[in-house]
């Protein structure tokens, strides 16, 4: 049994979904979509959302097997010696120290358990519905670039060993119904989590009915599996809007037009009502479930949540519930007393803007969760941009990840002077503001959606920092240029029309 560490990050294909005729990315903590818009940002953030939701209920999905249900235990065809062989293993695993963060699967024990991860195939129409109520449409094929072609593919790898065939996970749109496939190579190895206190104890039933431990063992072996094979996609995901703002101010008008008719977030409520999204049901549902009171506080990145309020906002966010159970947001700017606190719709843009993040970093995002934000820069001053984006790559170091999509030069550039940073010895880093927020070059990713004309659409490329022009290579010099080009041509044709004459 042997440890090893993740090879690569997480990597997302796509091909002809929305604007997007063809991506292929690494999902880094730290992720950054940047273009042109309407080339499909968005679209790739929602689908990575969508790919965390689903793929985080996909156990649950898959105890409806009728391999896991209480009738089919006797397919579970293990015979007494593969049995006593899974035992022994539980044992030894029991007995390994908690600081194991991975332990490897032999082959034989392995063996029992590939078949059971290849079924993820029956879930096409379960990833299928998790898409259409994220992106709020009603047929996926609304989604797709071309609804005449082949078809949208979304493909997810793992790759767990550099010299190993990833782990592999398909979505395709091109048949007639949509398909879901999986690649679990029998040649690559498999491991489990340590986070085995959960399964303790599992061995004390050893004397019970052998198709009742056939199962238990099997399941426990399959949910310590599932994490590795998957990858953090597996791990919650949280998703704040580009028109945040809007909903904070609003929120209870909408939820009481829109949630209170609806079963369940992300549904549509009535025929007569607009539609929802699914990530903004589900940013108003985390809204109102809020709640500051000591009881109900999670803290969970307190001091993140904390430097936020006194690095950008210069003031404390906190909510209240209402008679009826809404929560009110406030604003209290440094300096005044609590009793002087604003609402959050009298506060300034900036406020209303950045209130969501230090509420989620307080209440609701775990480390090794994924972050979404749409557009942080919005209603931000260019220092307060580079500001941010400082704080961002705190809550990157800190386990959180982060998608982040953005139009912002000066956000792209603070970025890239935090890993440039990080070549530095830590000696030489001191006298930098920055220092405590350097990243490593791979801790960070830059992709930039082009748009394309034939066929017509975008591309996705990594864009990476230059040493010598410093920062990204985006395409903001271009405008910069071409900006000039055109205020330099303005002066020769002033100059013409003044009888001056242009050298």
């Amino acid at each position: 049994m042997t440890n090893s560490s993740r090879a690569k990050p997480l990597e997302l294909e796509v091909t002809n979904f929305g604007p997007i005729v063809e991506a292929k990315i690494e999902l880094r903590p730290l992720t950054v979509f940047v273009g042109p818009s309407n080339t499909g940002k968005s679209y790739l953030a929602i689908l990575t959302y969508a790919l965390h939701m689903f793929m985080g209920r996909l156990p649950l999905f898959m105890r409806r097997l009728p391999l896991w249900t209480r009738g089919s235990w006797k397919e579970l065809h293990i015979s007494d010696e593969e049995l006593e062989s899974l035992v022994a293993w539980w044992e030894l695993v029991e007995m390994r120290s908690s600081q194991d963060s991975r332990i490897s699967v032999p082959d034989d024990i392995a063996a029992l358990i590939r078949p059971v991860s290849k079924q993820m195939h029956e879930f096409a129409d379960e990833f299928d519905m998790e898409i259409r109520r994220c992106f709020g449409v009603d047929e996926t094929r609304q989604l797709i670039r071309h609804p005449g072609t082949n078809g949208a593919t979304v493909t997810l790898r793992n790759h767990v060993h550099d010299d190993e065939e990833p782990f592999a996970y398909t979505f395709s749109t091109r048949g007639k119904a949509p398909e879901f496939t999986a690649l679990i190579p029998d040649t690559t190895p498999l491991q489990i989590e340590r986070f085995l206190g959960r399964f303790s104890g599992l061995l004390d039933r050893k004397n019970q009915d052998r198709k009742d431990l056939k199962f238990i063992l099997l399941w426990s072996l399959w949910e310590a599996i599932f994490p590795y094979i998957i990858g953090e996609i597996y791990r919650p995901a949280y998703y704040l809007p580009a028109d945040r703002t809007g909903v904070m101010h609003a929120h209870r008008v909408v939820v009481r037009s829109l949630i209170e008719g609806a079963t369940s977030a992300g549904l549509r409520p009535t025929a007569s009502m607009p539609a929802l999204s699914g990530v903004m049901a589900d940013f108003l549902q985390q809204l109102i479930e809020f709640d500051d009171t000591p009881r109900r506080r999670h803290n969970r990145n307190r001091d993140l949540a904390r430097d936020l309020e006194e690095k950008i906002l210069s003031g404390a966010v906190s909510v209240k519930k209402s008679d009826i159970g809404y929560p009110r947001f406030f604003y209290t700017p440094q300096g005044w007393k609590e009793a002087k606190e604003l609402p959050l719709m009298n506060a300034s843009s900036m406020v209303s803007e950045l209130a969501p993040l230090v509420l989620y970093l307080r209440h609701v995002v775990a480390p090794g969760d994924l972050l979404i934000i749409e557009e942080p820069e919005s209603h931000l001053h260019p220092a307060m941009q580079a500001a941010f984006a400082r704080q961002l790559a705190q809550v990157v170091k800190a386990g959180i990840r982060v998608i982040v999509t953005t139009h912002s030069e000066w956000v792209l550039d603070q970025f890239a002077n935090l890993v440039r940073l990080s070549a530095l010895p830590q000696s030489k880093r001191k006298e930098f503001p920055e220092a405590n927020a350097a990243l490593r070059p791979d801790q960070f990713g830059a992709w930039l959606f082009k748009p394309k004309q034939r066929p017509k659409g975008s591309v996705v490329e990594e864009i990476r920092i230059d040493p010598e022009a410093g920062g990204l290579l985006a395409d903001y010099s271009e405008i910069a240029d071409q900006l000039y080009n055109t205020w330099a041509e303005i002066g020769n044709r002033i100059t013409e029309s003044q009888g001056g004459r242009v050298e």
